[in-house]
């Protein structure tokens, strides 16, 4: 039987007794969420995710009379008492509010690129009765946040990475230029939804048709991405070795021949696929008979050296042409894709190779499997949610930390405002500049999506 799940109990455990740690008098609680920094060489994060986790998880009727059933046993077992679970809490939330949360979510919109430091979103509760739940949504919230914000930050690395390059080589951009192969790579399939999701602001090529799906459920019909007729090893050596020239030829031929055709060649021998067979007994095809390219896929060695080795073999048996900038740009029927220990640092080691050996970045695109949607964590861009502001016996308080072990910890006290000065964010004290325009915007309230985003428009705010 499935587990059904229960909004009340997606937080962690100690949360469940700071309702009774605050101080008396406490109304209203204020939070917010922020990249702290990082260690990669990125100065902003793009912000992603966070409409698809409020529909999945806290639109509509969220708290239900099971739902507090359920929590009042199970935290009574982890807690070894009931005392600690405000069961009344969650109670009045369904006779005051139907069971909808009386929250406000504020977030900078999705897409943005927003300098690390500065605030994302904020958490506030609407009802003077639930100053808790600012507290209690964290967790869910942060981990909605961090995730898909990490990936299309990575994913968006890349894509700055091809426009430095590109305009070097004088070649336009790919919309395929990276490719998510990261389904296989992550801890679950909600994963592959939200970080296949989040890489696709950046690009349009992708494998995982779990995340294609949830961007066009949870962000409207432009959310979409693209693969193509490509082989594996195992459609390859099924044929046995003596049949391999067999297998390449059944994939050029039953392939319709306006579309791409993507060809694994390393399943034995590459530079003898390369350059005796695709290149040797299947050349004619591959250039009279196909009007769409046939890209090769290497899949073993190091990328750095065998994606320029297997480029070069092409340029000699395909040829091409030399553009202005004088960069070599292979004959339009033949490309190479790289998908094996592809990363980020990785990936401008082989444009800088190929460059410095005169072929331009557009002969070859990229798909990168669990380093785009596994490789990142909290601490990647040093995510955290804090509260920073409350209202106590009807005085306004500051909140926050300032550890003296660790300055990078320090929090933003008091009410918050991003704020844009030129073409970059910055985070201020809501009373200090009142008259200018806040960038979060309301998206959250009451239980509804107040403001909903097209993923059309996400990908605008990503250029």
């Amino acid at each position: 039987m499935k587990i059904r799940t229960n909004t009340i109990l997606l937080s962690d455990a100690y949360k469940y007794t700071h309702w009774m740690q605050l101080p008396r008098g406490v109304t209203t609680m204020l939070g917010y969420i922020e990249s702290r920094g990082t260690k990669l060489n990125i100065d902003r994060t793009r912000f992603f995710g966070l409409q698809g986790f409020i529909k999945d998880y806290l639109e509509g009727v969220v708290i239900e009379e099971w739902m507090i059933d359920e929590a009042r046993e199970l935290l009574g077992e982890v807690f070894g008492t009931r005392e600690y679970f405000n069961e009344a809490g969650f109670r009045k939330i369904i006779t005051r509010h139907g069971g909808k949360l009386p929250l406000s979510i504020k977030c900078v919109p999705e897409g943005s690129k927003v300098e690390l430091k500065n605030v994302l979103v904020t958490i506030e509760n609407t009802d003077p009765e639930f100053p808790w739940l600012t507290q209690w949504v964290e967790t869910m919230l942060l981990r909605a946040v961090w995730y898909p914000t990490a990936v299309c930050t990575i994913s968006g690395a890349v894509k700055d990475l091809e426009k430095k390059y590109a305009e070097i080589c004088g070649c336009g951009m790919n919309p395929f230029f990276l490719n998510d192969f990261g389904a296989r790579g992550v801890s679950s399939h909600e994963s592959a939804e939200i970080g296949g999701t989040a890489h696709l602001v950046n690009y349009l090529g992708s494998d995982t048709v779990e995340a294609i799906r949830w961007a066009k459920a949870r962000y409207g019909a432009t959310a979409t991405g693209y693969s193509v007729f490509a082989s594996e090893h195992s459609t390859t050596t099924i044929y046995g070795k003596a049949g391999e020239l067999a297998a390449y030829t059944n994939f050029l031929t039953v392939a319709p021949v306006d579309k791409i055709v993507s060809v694994v060649i390393d399943s034995y021998d590459d530079e003898h696929a390369v350059k005796y067979l695709m290149g040797g007994r299947l050349k004619n095809i591959i250039l009279n008979d196909r009007t769409a390219p046939t890209v090769f896929r290497p899949d073993s060695g190091n990328p750095v050296d065998k994606s320029l080795q297997v480029i070069s073999w092409l340029w000699n048996i395909f040829g091409g042409t030399t553009n202005n900038h004088g960069f070599r740009t292979l004959n339009k029927n033949v490309r190479v894709i790289y998908g094996d220990g592809i990363n980020l640092d990785s990936i401008e080691e082989i444009i800088k190779n190929l460059i410095n050996n005169k072929f331009s970045i557009e002969n070859i695109i990229f798909g990168m499997g669990g380093k785009l949607l596994q490789g990142v964590d909290r601490d990647t861009f040093m995510n955290a949610c804090k509260v920073c502001w409350a209202m106590i016996d009807g005085e306004e308080v500051d909140i926050y930390k300032d550890p003296i072990g660790d300055s990078g910890k320090k929090s933003k006290r008091g009410k918050q405002k991003l704020i844009r000065r030129g073409d970059k964010y910055e985070t201020v004290r809501a009373a200090e500049f009142p008259d200018i325009k806040d960038e979060l915007v309301e998206i959250f309230r009451d239980g509804l999506l107040v403001k909903e985003t097209t993923f059309a428009e996400i990908r605008s705010n990503a250029q």
